[in-house]
Formats: C-alpha cells, sequence, structure tokens
C-alpha cells in the first residue's frame, strides 16, 4: 500500500475517533446544561406564579422563554455534531417573531452609560410565511442587537417597522447609532469582518443573511455615519390559496 494513502488512512481514523470522542462529551456536557436549565425554568416558572408585580412576572417569563430557547440551541447543535442538521421549516407569523424580540431586548434599552435608547415598534402586517422560527428570530435578533450596540454610548431611537408591499412582507430594523462607514458597508456580511474588536465574531450577519436567503427572502442595508443605519429584509407572504406543505 502506498505509504502517502496509509498516512491519509491513518489520519481519517484519527479524526473519526476524535469525532466520536466528541460527540460522546458533548452528550454529557449537553445533558448537564439541559438540566440546569430545566432547574432555571421550573424556579421561574414558580416564581411567576407568586408573585402581584407585572414587571417581574414578565421578566420571570422571559427568562423562562429564554431556557426554552437555550434547550433548543443545545440541541441544535447536537444534532449538528451528530450529522443531524435539521430544520424546523413551518408557517410562522413574523409579527410574532419581532413581539418576541421585543421583549427580549426589554434589558438592553438602558445602556451603562445610563443613556436610552427608545423602541418604537409599528407592525402593520400579520402576514404569515414559511421559515424556521427559531432561526429567523435569531437572525433579527443578531440585526436588532447590532443596533442596540450603536446606540450604546450615546443612546437613541430603534426603529422596527413591519409591513407590506406587493406580496412580501417588508421589515425594517433603524437606528440612530454611529453608522457604518462606507468602506466596511460591502464587508459587513462577509464571515469573520466585525467593527467590536474582541467582542464580536463576525458571523452574526452572515449567519443572518444566510437564514434571510433559505426563506427566499432579501435583506439590505443603508448607512451613514453619524446618523444611523437601516436593514430591510424582504420576504415572501404565504399564498393561503396554495396547498399546506405541513
Amino acid at each position: 500500500m502506498d505509504i502517502n494513502l496509509q498516512k491519509t488512512r491513518r489520519i481519517e481514523l484519527g479524526a473519526e475517533e476524535y469525532l466520536n470522542v466528541m460527540v460522546e462529551f458533548s452528550e454529557i456536557v449537553f445533558h448537564d446544561f439541559k438540566n440546569i436549565l430545566s432547574t432555571i425554568s421550573g424556579l421561574s416558572q414558580l416564581s411567576a406564579l407568586n408573585t402581584n408585580c407585572s414587571e417581574v412576572k414578565d421578566n420571570l417569563d422571559t427568562i423562562s422563554q429564554a431556557t426554552f430557547e437555550c434547550r433548543d440551541t443545545i440541541d441544535r447543535f447536537y444534532s449538528f455534531i451528530k450529522g443531524y442538521n435539521t430544520f424546523g421549516i413551518k408557517k410562522t407569523s413574523l409579527s410574532d417573531i419581532i413581539f418576541g424580540i421585543s421583549d427580549m431586548i426589554k434589558h438592553r434599552l438602558n445602556t451603562p452609560n445610563g443613556n436610552e435608547i427608545k423602541l418604537n415598534l409599528n407592525m402593520e402586517s400579520f402576514g404569515i410565511f414559511y421559515c424556521d422560527e427559531y432561526k429567523m428570530k435569531q437572525a433579527i435578533l443578531n440585526i436588532v442587537l447590532n443596533g442596540i450596540d450603536a446606540m450604546e454610548k450615546t443612546g437613541g431611537v430603534l426603529d422596527i417597522n413591519l409591513y407590506e408591499n406587493s406580496n412580501k412582507l417588508i421589515l425594517e430594523v433603524q437606528d440612530t447609532g454611529v453608522g457604518i462607514p462606507k468602506d466596511n458597508l460591502e464587508k459587513i456580511f462577509m464571515p469573520e469582518f466585525t467593527t467590536k474588536g474582541d467582542r464580536g465574531t463576525g458571523l452574526g450577519l452572515k449567519i443572518s443573511k444566510n437564514t434571510i436567503s433559505q426563506c427566499n427572502g432579501e435583506i439590505f442595508v443603508e448607512s451613514k455615519v453619524g446618523v444611523g443605519t437601516k436593514f430591510t429584509i424582504v420576504l415572501p407572504i404565504l399564498d393561503n390559496n396554495l396547498i399546506d406543505i405541513n
């Protein structure tokens, strides 16, 4: 047998064995994480039943919902490692996703510097479309959090507008933050490009764009330094006359 072929086979066997070990180790770690999340979720739900403060109750409900989403993330990552990266495509309300995100970001609207970020929601559509709800929520959340980060030092206004145009869902996320320089505007969807230094991975917007593309959607961005940035997401509305594929 050729020596190079033998070396290649040993490398492949080593990689396969390493992957098997990682799968087994991940299963243990994920199991422990899910037990911890179950405790957090259970206690938050119990505490929500025993409080009369509506704000505390809402925060506890958000914590509980976040634990379920974290469990979903763990399940997806474990499935990916095992080679079963499945997608949960189903009929989804984009407005429901936006309302869910607005609850998740409430704690970020008061910046560490004491500056307030005002959130304006303008929901003019309750249209339905096909997507993986979890992935789409993460995709839009990435964009929203980028807008909040851009206003962290100064405060500002975050406008989220949802409407319909020509059988399309149009979602606009606009901030009054620092803006993106023209030279960087063409790079923001490139993998590993980030302006956040050690705080950023450079993957968020790339993943967002991929998720939107998987739903036959498009994403556009316009920005001006010192004025702010606007992301526009265009998605096809589900035709109610079509046969339900689920």
